[in-house]
Parts: C-alpha cells; sequence; structure tokens
C-alpha cells in the first residue's frame, strides 16, 4: 500500500471553490457537535481499502462503536484509488459529502477552504492526543482550525553506506545537515560522491530547520521560499558540485522520483533519504550486498511527514456521532490495529507510537529494526513539507532551476527567485 497524497490532485478540488478559498472561505462552528447526542445514521469513506486485507479490520471497528454506542449505525463506503478527487469534488458540489471521510492534507484544504469541514481543533476533546506535526498537517494559513485526525503516517530517514564514508576517512556516520555537507567535502577529495539529488523548496525547510530557523514555502498568501538562508544552502551545493561531491546524476534527474534511492543501492554514493521500512523491503530485495554497509539515523531537523487523516463534515446531520466515530476509529488501540496491516506506515497518536514493536512487522535485519524505533522516535518533530498550494509541477520547475544554480549556470538567488515567480504566477486561487 503505497501513499497516496498527490498535490494535482488537490487542485481539482480548489479549481471548484476557488472563489471561497481566494476569500478566505467560511469556517465551521467548533464546539457544538462534541456536546451533541450520539445516535443515528452516518456515512463513512475511506479511500481504496475495501479488500482482503483490510475489510475485516473496518467491519470490526464499526460493529464495536455500534455496539458500544446503541442506536448508531455507521454505513461505510469506498471509493477506488483513480479518481478519488473527482468523487469528493462531485459530493460536495452535489450536498452529499459522506459524514466521515479519508482525507489527505490537500484535500482537506480545499473543502476547508470552502467551510466543508468541521473544526477538530475546537469540536474534540482529544486533540492533544494526535502527534503535534500530524495535526498541523490540517492546519492551514489564513484558515482558523484544524481539520482532520491524523490517522497513519510515514516519514524518512537517512542512509549511509558506511564503506564509502570509511574509504574517504569519515569514521563517524554524520548526525547534522552541516555534518553531512563537511563529510561530503571530504569525501570528495577522495574521489567518493555523497549526493544524488539537489534540493528543493520542501527539502530545504528540512536543512534550515536543521540548524534551528524556520523555512515557510507559501506564508501569508505569498511563497517565501527564497530566502537568504535557502540562498546559502544551495550556494554550498554549488561548491561541492564543483569539488565533486554531487554526482552528475543529481543534475539530469533534478525532480525525478527515486533518483537518490537508484544510486544508492548502486553504491555509488554515501548517503541517501529513504522510508522506514527502505532496509527490508528495498535493499535486502536489490541490492543485498550493501546490507553489511549500510547505516541508519534519524531525519535532520523536522523531517518530512506523509500524512492520511480522518476529517468531518460540516454538514452533517449527526455531527455528535460523526466526531465520535472519527475519534474512536482513530483511537490509539484501533490505530495500532490498523498499522499493523498497513505495514511501514505509523500510527497518529502520540501513545501508540512509544512502543513501534507493537505494530511494527518483524524486522528481517538488525538495522531494520532501528530504523523502526527511530522513526516512530521523530513522528512528533516531522513536519508536513510545503503547501496545499505548492503543486507538483511548482516542485518540478524549483528543481530545475536549482540545478542550474548548482551547476553553475545562474546564481542560486535567481534560482529561488525564479521558482517563486513562477509559483506566483501559478498558484490557483
Amino acid at each position: 500500500m503505497k501513499f497516496r497524497t498527490t498535490v494535482a490532485a488537490g487542485i481539482a478540488v480548489a479549481t471548484a471553490f476557488a472563489l471561497t478559498a481566494c476569500t478566505g472561505g467560511a469556517t465551521t462552528s467548533g464546539g457544538s457537535a462534541a456536546d451533541g447526542e450520539i445516535g443515528g445514521e452516518i456515512t463513512f469513506q475511506t479511500w481504496s481499502l475495501k479488500n482482503d486485507k483490510f475489510t475485516p479490520y473496518f467491519e470490526g471497528v464499526v460493529a464495536a462503536f455500534e455496539k458500544e454506542n446503541p442506536g448508531t449505525t455507521v454505513k461505510w463506503i469506498d471509493q477506488p484509488a483513480d479518481g478519488y478527487e473527482d468523487k469528493i469534488l462531485q459530493q460536495a458540489e452535489s450536498g452529499e459529502l459522506p459524514d466521515v471521510i479519508n482525507l489527505p492534507p490537500e484535500y482537506a484544504y480545499s473543502l476547508a477552504s470552502a467551510g466543508q469541514l468541521l473544526d477538530l481543533g475546537s469540536a474534540s476533546k482529544v486533540i492533544d492526543d494526535y502527534v503535534d506535526g500530524g495535526v498541523a498537517a490540517y492546519t492551514y494559513d489564513g484558515i482558523d482550525g484544524s481539520f482532520g485526525f491524523p490517522w497513519y503516517l510515514g516519514t524518512e530517514l537517512n542512509y549511509w553506506n558506511k564503506a564509502l564514508l570509511a574509504k574517504g576517512g569519515v569514521t563517524e556516520t554524520p548526525q547534522t545537515f552541516e555534518e553531512t555537507m563537511d563529510a561530503a567535502e571530504k569525501l570528495a577529495a577522495a574521489g567518493i560522491q555523497t549526493i544524488s539529488d539537489v534540493p528543493s523548496p520542501k527539502s530545504l525547510q528540512i536543512m534550515v530547520s536543521d540548524g534551528g530557523g524556520t523555512q515557510d514555502v507559501y506564508k501569508d498568501g505569498k511563497f517565501v521560499f527564497n530566502t537568504p538562508e535557502a540562498v546559502a544552502i544551495v550556494e554550498r551545493y554549488a561548491e561541492l558540485y564543483k569539488a565533486g561531491a554531487i554526482s552528475p546524476e543529481a543534475l539530469q534527474n533534478a525532480g525525478t522520483a527515486n533518483a537518490n534511492i537508484n544510486n544508492f543501492n548502486k553504491g555509488t554514493v554515501a548517503w541517501a533519504t529513504a522510508g522506514p521500512n527502505y532496509i527490508d523491503k528495498d535493499i535486502a530485495v536489490n541490492a543485498p550486498t550493501l546490507l553489511p554497509d549500510v547505516d541508519v539515523t534519524n531525519g535532520f531537523g523536522n523531517p518530512p511527514l506523509f500524512v492520511q487523516g480522518i476529517s468531518v463534515s460540516a454538514n452533517s446531520d449527526n455531527a455528535a456521532t460523526a466526531l465520535a466515530f472519527s475519534e474512536f476509529l482513530t483511537n490509539t488501540d484501533n490505530q495500532i490495529e490498523f498499522v499493523k496491516l498497513a505495514t511501514g506506515f505509523f500510527p497518529g497518536t502520540k501513545a501508540a507510537n512509544e512502543d513501534p514493536s507493537v505494530f511494527a512487522e518483524t524486522a528481517q535485519n538488525e538495522m531494520q529494526a532501528t530504523a523502526n524505533d527511530l522513526a516512530a522516535s521523530q513522528m512528533n518533530d516531522a513536519r508536513m513539507l510545503g503547501a496545499p498550494q505548492f503543486t507538483e509541477a511548482m516542485e518540478t520547475y524549483a528543481k530545475q532551476q536549482i540545478a542550474l544554480a548548482v551547476k553553475g549556470d545562474i546564481s542560486a538567488k535567481d534560482a529561488l527567485d525564479k521558482a517563486v515567480e513562477y509559483a506566483e504566477q501559478n498558484v490557483v486561487g
């Protein structure tokens, strides 16, 4: 089960609500839902999860909720993977949005902008039980409230080729972004490449945060990722490229998914970032000879957070029941049981992440067990990168401009300024 957050899909919904979104939208009244009477029928919609693996789980959760709350009925519906954004658009336009709905942050943003979702930050008494970064992923610039319970989550870790580090005289695995840049310079002197990707506006957020700063992609209605701190990082990459620390593929494949992973698997670079199940699911399968040489460390600063969540319709006829079910579905026990099935993902509550051995698939390699523990430990530091307004096309264009700066064809400032200008010209709303 791969993670299914696509910015382009969110734009389809955003377009339908463009007038509302651009004028700030309407937020819902908050606390009344929690005080209402639990009863009656609600609809609950998932995204491509009705199958032999997950159906028994959802049927069990629904049955348990109905037993705990006599007089309630939960009608579970599931939509296919393809066309999910179009289906949500149709439901919202016709006033038939399900009471409880599985939404990634981009989709939730579009609906929240149009006043279609309940503010869970005000309505729920258990909002603080969820991981901070997950709650923040459903909190949007210019809209008051939080509009989703974090449900199942992903993140990234740093992976290292210890043999290449040792060959280049780096005896300690880097723990910070600055240490990584210093190691890359040292390894380059020994003819060893460290980096096979160029930074993007999203990854610049992580790099700046590792130094204790903050870096937004979009804020107060403007794209703002062309900061002096970001310029300095791109300039550092340009220096490292001249020194031979960055692979040619980093420039050739700017904007290409998994380019750094492919090179790391070949054993040609010393560093890569990947998800927490990378060792057992990828290296052990596609590059088993690398296994003895792989080390793993936490992601830098505020590492990326990938989120699927549960939202509640602002127009539900049984808002108290919808809220109660969404809290029940995403409580610690039910989240743990879900991610036992959705292997490689992590639950959305703080308590559930305290002991990953309870839910993580049994590690086939020792370093995989370490990766599981590290990923769980960084859930509260992880943050959703970018912004709903920042599209995949904007990200690709920005990386292409940054690649030109790394190569030395344009300045780092010009690259980021051009990327911001492109984003401003192509924003929806």
